[in-house]
C-alpha cells in the first residue's frame, strides 16, 4: 500500500514541518522506500504564487537559481541584462553546488538568510554544518542544519525571513515507488489525478509497467508537486534585526505590605518612578532588590560566557548588569536595571529573590550609585583581584620582572572565576577555589627569575621554596605568606586525593589578615 503514498501525503499536509523544523532539501533518503526523487524549495514572489499553484511542475530545479544573464532584442538591438537569480520571481534558499570540476557537489545555505539572522556557521565538513543564532541573552540555538544531501531550517526563523522579504516559500517534491507486482496482482486501480488546495498542488500517477520492460518492476507510483508556506500576515519587522518576542517583565520583592507579606512590583522602567516626577506613585527605578549570594554561582561556573567583576556581570559584549556584590551574604540590583535583562534572565534572578535586608547597600555601592564617588570594593575576593594587579605592577617596577607568570589563555578562567564561596558547605566549590588559588599563586611563580644569582643550598627546591629563598636573599621576612602558600598547596594535594586537610582557625579579621574564603567553620587566610 506504500504505492498510495499515504505516509508522504501526511507530510505534505504538514508542509514537511516536524517539531518546529522544515525539511527544505532532500535527495529522497529521508523518506522510506522511495527509490527515486527528492525535495527542493524556493522563495517565490507574491505575484507568482497563483500561477505556480495551478500545476505540479517545478519552476526551480536542483542547481538552478544562480546569477546569470538574459538577452533580448529591442528596436533591432540586442540587450543583455545581469540577473541576481536566473529565474525571475524564484530564488533558492538552499543552493545545490555542482559542476565544480574535480570537487564534490555540496549544499550551501543562502548567504542573505545567514546574514539576516546573523548566524554563526559551525563547519565540520560540507556534509555536516550547523548555523547558530545567539539571542540578546547570549543563549544559542541551532537554526539550520545541512547534512549529506539534506537540509532543515527552523520554521520560526524561516517565517520571519520570508515575511521580512515579503515573499512566500515553496517546497517542491517528486517521489517514485515501484513494485515487482502488477497492478492487477496488487488489487488496486491505476491513477492519474491532481489534488489542488489553496496552498498545495500535486499529481499522483500510478500505472502498470509490465509491457515496458524497462526494469524488473511491474508497477510505478509517482507523486509530484509543491506546497506553499505563507509569510506572516500584517508582519511588523523588528528594526533591531532580532527575531525575539517583545520583552516581558518580572515582578520582584521590593518590600513588605501592611500585612507583613512580600510586596512585589514590576521591573518595567516605563512603570517606575524617578527623581524628576515620573510615575510619582510607583517605586523608584533605584529601588534595591535583594538576592541570595548563590545567584552568582551560575556566572562563576561559566567564565567563558560570563564575567563577574567589581560591581558588574557581563555576557561578552551582549549584555551587562551593574550590581552590589560587595555585601557578604546577599547581592543587590536596582529594580530598573533588572528590567534591562532578557526575560529568561529575569526569571533566573527571581528564583533567588529574597525580602529586603536591613543592612541595605554596601558602603561601596552607596558611594558609587548615589554619590558618584569611586571607591575600592569591600568584598574580599574583589579586593584581592584589585590588589593582585596593583601588586604585580609594583613588583615589576621594583625588580624588572613579574613574580607571577601570566596565566595561559586556557587557564585564565581560574582568575576570572576566583570568588568567595557562595555557600559554606559546598565541597565542590571549595575544591575549585583551592585549585584556582594554586594556579594563580603557586603554579604561576616565576621560578626562573626567583633563583637568578641566588646560591640554592637545598636540592630539589620547588616553587614555594625558591620564593622563600629569594625573600631571605633580599632580607625580607614574610612567614605568614609562605605559610599561606604551603597551606594552599597542601589543600590542593589533599582535595585531589578526596581528603580535606583542616586548617587551623584564624583569629577575627584584622587590617593585616584577610580571610579569602570560609568553609565548614575553617578559614583560609591571605596577607594582602
Amino acid at each position: 500500500m506504500q504505492l498510495l503514498f499515504e505516509d508522504i501525503k501526511k507530510q505534505i499536509e504538514s508542509k514537511f514541518i516536524d517539531k518546529g523544523w522544515v525539511m527544505v532539501f532532500s535527495f529522497g533518503h529521508n523518506f522510506k522506500d522511495v527509490q527515486n526523487g527528492g525535495l527542493y524549495s524556493a522563495l517565490i514572489a507574491p505575484s507568482k504564487v497563483q500561477d505556480a499553484l495551478k500545476n505540479y511542475s517545478w519552476e526551480l530545479i536542483y542547481g538552478n537559481g544562480r546569477p546569470g544573464f538574459t538577452s533580448y532584442f529591442e528596436n533591432n538591438q540586442e540587450i543583455t541584462e545581469y540577473n541576481r537569480f536566473s529565474d525571475k520571481g524564484f530564488e533558492p534558499l538552499i543552493y545545490y553546488r555542482e559542476e565544480l570540476g574535480q570537487r564534490d557537489n555540496y549544499l550551501e545555505l543562502s548567504e542573505e538568510f545567514r546574514l539576516y539572522h546573523n548566524l554563526y556557521e559551525e563547519f565540520t565538513s560540507h556534509d555536516k554544518k550547523e548555523y547558530i543564532y545567539s539571542d540578546s541573552n547570549g543563549d544559542e540555538q541551532v537554526v539550520a542544519r545541512i547534512g549529506q544531501n539534506e537540509a532543515f531550517i527552523k520554521l520560526k526563523f524561516l517565517k520571519d525571513y520570508i515575511s521580512a522579504r515579503n515573499v512566500n516559500f515553496l517546497i517542491y517534491f517528486d517521489f517514485m515507488r515501484f513494485s515487482k507486482k502488477a497492478v492487477t496482482e496488487l488489487g488496486i486501480q491505476e491513477l492519474d489525478e491532481n489534488l489542488s488546495t489553496e496552498t498545495c498542488f500535486y499529481n499522483h500517477r500510478l500505472f502498470d509497467l509490465s509491457d515496458r520492460r524497462l526494469r524488473d518492476d511491474k508497477t510505478q507510483s509517482w507523486l509530484m508537486g509543491k506546497v506553499l508556506i505563507e509569510k506572516i500576515q500584517n508582519y511588523k519587522p523588528n528594526i533591531w534585526g532580532t527575531i525575539e518576542e517583545p520583552n516581558e517583565f518580572v515582578e520582584f520583592i521590593i518590600d513588605y505590605d501592611e500585612n507583613g507579606r512580600n510586596k512585589y512590583f514590576t521591573c518595567d522602567e516605563e512603570k517606575l518612578g524617578n527623581y524628576f516626577g515620573k510615575n510619582p506613585d510607583s517605586p523608584l527605578y533605584v529601588t534595591p532588590v535583594f538576592f541570595e549570594k548563590d545567584v552568582l554561582k551560575k556566572y562563576y561556573d561559566n567564565p567563558k560566557k560570563y564575567s563577574v567583576s567589581d560591581g558588574y556581570i557581563s555576557c561578552h559584549s551582549i549584555w551587562s548588569l551593574r550590581l552590589d556584590n560587595s555585601c557578604k551574604d546577599y547581592v543587590i540590583v536596582l529594580l530598573g536595571d533588572l528590567g534591562k535583562l532578557h526575560y529568561k534572565e529575569q526569571l533566573y534572578w527571581k528564583s533567588y529573590n529574597i525580602p529586603p535586608r536591613e543592612e541595605g547597600f554596601s558602603y561601596t555601592a552607596h558611594k558609587r550609585f548615589f554619590e558618584g564617588v569611586p571607591c575600592n570594593p569591600e568584598s574580599l575576593d574583589l579586593y584581592l583581584k584589585m590588589k593582585f594587579s596593583q601588586f604585580d605592577e609594583s613588583w615589576v617596577k621594583e625588580f624588572g620582572w613579574s613574580l607571577f607568570k601570566p596565566l595561559s589563555k586556557e587557564d585564565y578562567y581560574y582568575f576570572k572565576s576566583l570568588h568567595l564561596l557562595t555557600s559554606e558547605d559546598n565541597d565542590k566549590e571549595f575544591d575549585e577555589q583551592v585549585l584556582a588559588l594554586t594556579k594563580i599563586f603557586i603554579d604561576s611563580l616565576n621560578e626562573k627569575e626567583l633563583i637568578k644569582g641566588i646560591d640554592i643550598k637545598k636540592d630539589n627546591l620547588q616553587g614555594i621554596g625558591k620564593f622563600e629563598a629569594f625573600l631571605e636573599y633580599k632580607s625580607l621576612q614574610l612567614p605568614e605568606m609562605i605559610e599561606f602558600f604551603r597551606n594552599v598547596q597542601a589543600l590542593r594535594s589533599s582535595t585531589i586525593a578526596h581528603m580535606f586537610l583542616l586548617i587551623e582557625k584564624v583569629p577575627p579579621i584584622s587590617t593585616e589578615k584577610v580571610p579569602l574564603f570560609f568553609h565548614n567553620n575553617y578559614q583560609v587566610k591571605l596577607i594582602v
